[in-house]
């Protein structure tokens, strides 16, 4: 039994849902072989990018699932940070994307490696899987799909990694930037 589609879904959402049941889920992959070279590499640009800026911080290297540096300042360093994330992490991305271009050109390839400050998408990360896990519950719950609210691709990345291997739900983004969103949905087993 499939279930009813859910208000604010349009044909065209419905249709790529649908589409996208048959077909595995891919995703990009973040950083996957990001070398231990290209890692401190990334962290000096970072560093040096902070001296100008003027800010006295250190930039630790915390390797995982997605290598990501994060910038960590003390006393009224830390509080002055926050002028570094902006609105909703923009000016974050905008470092981001900065130092992923540095690097790239001084690496000869395309190296993508996430950059936080004080945490901030390492706390964003662990509430988008607690998102993802209490959607899940309500789908296994109710037996119908449930729509999250739209995204950057990074935090859609989240939910996807969180409920991967859940056995009995699965997610799919749908719509377009800057609305793009996941469904959680039951798996047909």
């Amino acid at each position: 039994m499939r279930p009813a589609p859910q208000v604010g879904l349009t044909a065209k959402d419905i249709a790529e849902i649908a589409a996208a049941r048959g077909a595995p889920h891919s995703e990009r992959a973040e950083s996957a072989e990001v070398t231990p070279e290209a890692m401190a590499a990334a962290k000096e640009i970072l560093e040096q990018i902070m001296s100008q800026l003027e800010f006295h911080v250190r930039v630790e290297i915390n390797a995982g699932e997605t290598n990501r540096l994060n910038v960590v300042g003390e006393g009224d360093e830390k509080e002055a940070l926050g002028a570094l994330i902006g609105r909703k992490g923009e000016r974050l991305s905008a470092l981001q994307h900065l130092v992923n271009l540095l690097l790239s050109k001084r690496v000869g390839e395309w190296t993508r490696i996430l950059v936080d400050v004080e945490d901030y998408r390492g706390r964003r990360e662990r509430q988008l899987r607690d998102l993802a896990n209490r959607a899940a519950e309500r789908v296994m719950d109710t037996g119908k799909m449930l729509q999250l609210e739209p995204m950057p691709a990074l935090e859609r990345r989240w939910i996807h990694l969180a409920l991967r291997d859940h056995e009995r739900v699965a997610t799919q983004s749908i719509g377009e930037e800057p609305n793009r969103r996941v469904v959680v949905l039951p798996r047909d087993v």
